[in-house]
């Protein structure tokens, strides 16, 4: 601003258009505070301060506007010595007009110097500006033509009526926590916010438009707590703080013609109701880590004792919403100071939690807007050993057991696949089995024709005695998770399941198995595909349904669904306080690896799982924002703790090549980003597959291996596999039917042992591309690790 002005100046100002204003008039007034404003109903006049000319300087397109502070009553002075001005303009030599309104604050005293700043850029408390350095508001004020019909003599608006008012949402504040972090705020009595101003200078005929504002100190303190009972469940979620205030649409009027000549939509008072929304998390979050940084301690704030109001303010480009009863086709913003009495308050995770902070446009202390983000830290590995298998003896318990029961059971297992585990809290071993066939067997040891099949049981065993629990009843059994009632005879559908485990779930053990939803959707016979997947809860006392099922979200698109559930890792047995959760990318070979966890054990707290992103090294919040980790493993597969080698351990069917007989072994010193060590990673070959295998019958295959930490013992570990065929006949000479044993679990025990490889010279089997790479290769057909072969 280049006038020389004399006296204190309160707002300077730059018009649009080349307008000249030597000969242009400006009228200035100032609008009643907070108290006199919240009072005034419909039909009341407002109460305004006209400033003389002599206090507006104008030369070439910028004018001034000096104020005295004592030539206003307090009835213009809001709380916060903050006063709201409006300017008036009218050229008459280009017939081109403006209003606009905004909040200025009064800051220093009589003996230091009083100056006019923007409130937003002075809190009331803390670090001000120096009086010195600080500056007038400075505004930019577009200029448009008048209608011809109107002389300069009517257009300033004289009288302000208020015609109607309406409360609304403005939102003030927001916190993006992730994983185990929180995230809430404080805004207290005499914390300023700005809100838009519309302005309708043809109403109702014309358009409206908010560039102008007002500023308003909060009455009363709000606050939501970002830890604590009182926080509430929302509290780890991102979300919006909104306060309730009232808008008034202020009708302008001159005597003695009383027209109405423009419309001004105001905020007027702050109603004294809050609240929060859930919304989406941004993606800047993280984007540029040059705005990020570590957080060590377990509070965060941010005001303006970290940067403030010296920094930027937060800002909300539509932050006013549900202005009731009112459609002006335009967007309200909102502005908020950083200072003492208006903060957000971060509560950090562990280490391996919610650990930075990363700012919108710099970093967290001086950003407009601040999100959590939890960065993976790379943890000191050099006690790791690489594992390779020792002593590997097939036909280990409890092969045996299943075998002998199948001869004899009347109604119950006889075969099936999957073949996850839980050990139960009263020690018992839990079986989980897909497809399962339910006896009796004939006494040659054949199976009948007429042998039900369901697509999902559980088996408990105690000791040697073993017990099916299916759903529906001994005459008209069912599978313990039945098809959706969407499944129709044209259209099936149907679960299978992945891992389980024992959860705590509001202070109760109970039991959680993660189930895939399928669905048949042509007459071929790939012609199907996974549609969704479920958490699954059910209470130990009654396993033969679910208490409750929760959906996790997936892609709408069938090939790029991940088939969660392919194996867990419970808390209990990772480390760090986190389940984690492994998926795949399904592919005809080099299937990938997603991983997601969850602080605790509960699975069924979907929304918040964190994803692995191997680009970013970090844990995100959405699906959509996880890697692939490694490739080359099968739909299912078992990620264990080896203790002794201070390593978590991947075991799998190897998926590198179609329809692999290799049982491998990844390994790494955390629970992602395996590697497996060349020339010693083959743990078992299943002998069984082929036309050389053990049954002779090309028709033989064998797929996902897992290892079952409940059998541990001794320092021996077990592994299961699955055996089936693709003769899916019905009939006395299928081979399911021929042969009983063929689709029943192998168990294999084997010991691991410290490999001579060094874990840097692990082969990384890691990449975003290896599923879609081998879809668009077209190598065979879906493999028989989902689709197991048997007629449905």
């Amino acid at each position: 601003m280049s006038i020389d002005v004399k006296g204190t100046v309160a707002l300077t100002g730059r018009v649009s258009d080349d307008v000249r204003l030597e000969d242009a008039r400006i009228d200035v007034w100032a609008r009643p505070n907070q108290d006199v404003q919240k009072k005034l109903k419909r039909g009341d006049t407002v109460p305004r301060f006209h400033l003389p000319r002599s206090a507006v300087t104008a030369e070439g397109d910028e004018f001034a506007v000096v104020l005295d502070r004592k030539s206003l009553k307090q009835r213009f002075v809001s709380d916060g010595e903050i006063v709201q001005l409006e300017v008036e303009i009218y050229d008459p030599k280009t017939g081109k007009r403006a209003f606009t309104t905004t909040s200025v604050r009064s800051i220093g005293d009589d003996r230091s110097g009083r100056k006019w700043v923007d409130p937003l850029r002075s809190p009331l408390s803390g670090a001000r500006p120096r009086i010195a350095a600080a500056k007038p508001v400075l505004l930019d004020v577009p200029m448009k033509q008048a209608p011809s019909t109107r002389d300069a003599d009517i257009f300033n608006c004289g009288t302000q009526k208020v015609e109607n008012e309406w409360d609304a949402w403005a939102d003030i504040g927001e916190t993006f926590p992730v994983d185990d972090g929180g995230g809430g705020m404080k805004f207290t009595t005499g914390a300023a916010a700005k809100f838009s101003v519309a302005v309708n200078l043809d109403f109702p005929t014309g358009s409206w438009t908010d560039e102008s504002s007002s500023t308003m100190s909060s009455e009363k303190t709000y606050e939501w707590p970002a830890w604590g009972a009182a926080a509430g469940a929302d509290v780890g979620k991102p979300r919006k703080y909104q306060v309730e205030v009232r808008y008034q649409l202020i009708k302008c009027s001159i005597p003695p013609y009383n027209m109405k000549t423009w419309h001004v939509l105001y905020p007027s008072a702050y109603t004294g109701l809050a609240r929060h929304k859930i919304v989406d998390r941004p993606n800047w979050i993280g984007g540029d880590f040059t705005k990020c940084g570590p957080v060590t301690s377990s509070l965060w704030s941010r005001s303006e004792g970290e940067g403030g109001s010296q920094g930027n303010s937060w800002k909300s480009s539509k932050g006013i919403t549900e202005l009731g009863g009112w459609a002006g086709g335009f967007e309200l913003k909102t502005e908020r100071e950083w200072s003492k009495e208006s903060t957000i308050t971060y509560k950090m995770g562990g280490a391996d939690g919610a650990n930075w902070l990363c700012g919108l446009d710099e970093k967290p202390g001086l950003a407009s807007k601040v999100g959590q983000f939890s960065k993976i830290l790379q943890k000191d590995c050099s006690s790791t050993r690489v594992p390779v298998a020792a002593d590997v003896k097939a036909k280990a318990a409890p092969e045996q057991t299943f075998n002998n029961y199948a001869k004899t059971t009347p109604n119950g297992w006889t075969g099936g696949d999957s073949t996850y585990s839980v050990r139960l809290p009263d020690g018992r071993n839990l079986w989980l089995y897909s497809d399962t066939f339910l006896g009796p067997l004939k006494s040659d040891g054949t199976r009948p024709t007429s042998a039900p099949l369901v697509n999902n049981t559980f088996v408990i065993q105690n000791g040697s005695s073993l017990s099916t629990i299916q759903g529906g009843t001994a005459s008209s059994p069912a599978a313990i998770m039945p098809p959706p009632a969407t499944s129709t005879a044209d259209h099936p559908r149907w679960y299978w399941l992945g891992d389980g485990m024992i959860a705590t779930v509001d202070n109760q053990d109970r039991l959680q198995v993660i189930f895939h939803q399928w669905e048949k959707f042509g007459p071929g016979g790939w012609d199907f595909g996974m549609e969704k997947v479920v958490v699954a809860t059910f209470a130990l006392n009654n396993l033969k349904s679910p208490m409750s099922v929760k959906e996790i979200p997936v892609a709408a698109d069938r090939g790029s669904r991940i088939q969660w559930g392919a194996a867990l890792l419970p808390a209990s047995m990772s480390g760090d306080g986190y389940t984690y959760i492994y998926g795949i990318d399904d592919a005809p070979t080099n299937k990938a690896l997603r991983i997601a966890r969850v602080k605790g054990s509960d699975l069924s707290q979907v929304d918040k799982w964190m994803f692995y992103n191997a680009d970013l090294q970090a844990w995100m919040p959405e699906w959509q924002q996880g890697t692939h980790s490694t490739v080359g493993i099968a739909n299912e597969f078992s990620v264990t703790k080896w203790d002794e080698g201070n390593a978590f351990v991947l075991i799998s069917q190897d998926s590198l090549d179609a329809f692999s007989a290799k049982i491998r072994i990844w390994s790494n010193c955390q629970p992602w980003a395996f590697g497996r060590a060349l020339g010693q990673d083959v743990l078992y070959q299943m002998p069984e597959v082929g036309l050389f295998g053990s049954y002779g019958d090309k028709n033989i295959f064998a797929y996902n291996a897992h290892a079952h930490p409940t059998l541990t013992s001794g320092g021996r570990l077990t592994l299961s596999y699955n055996v089936n065929s693709f003769d899916s006949t019905v009939g006395s000479q299928g081979a399911h039917y021929r042969d009983p044993s063929i689709y029943r679990p192998r168990f294999v025990s084997f010991r691991l042992v410290s490999s001579s490889v060094a874990r840097s010279q692990l082969k990384l089997d890691v990449g975003n591309d290896g599923a879609q790479a081998s879809r668009e290769r077209g190598v065979g057909k879906p493999p028989c690790t989902t689709c197991r072969g048997i007629r449905r």
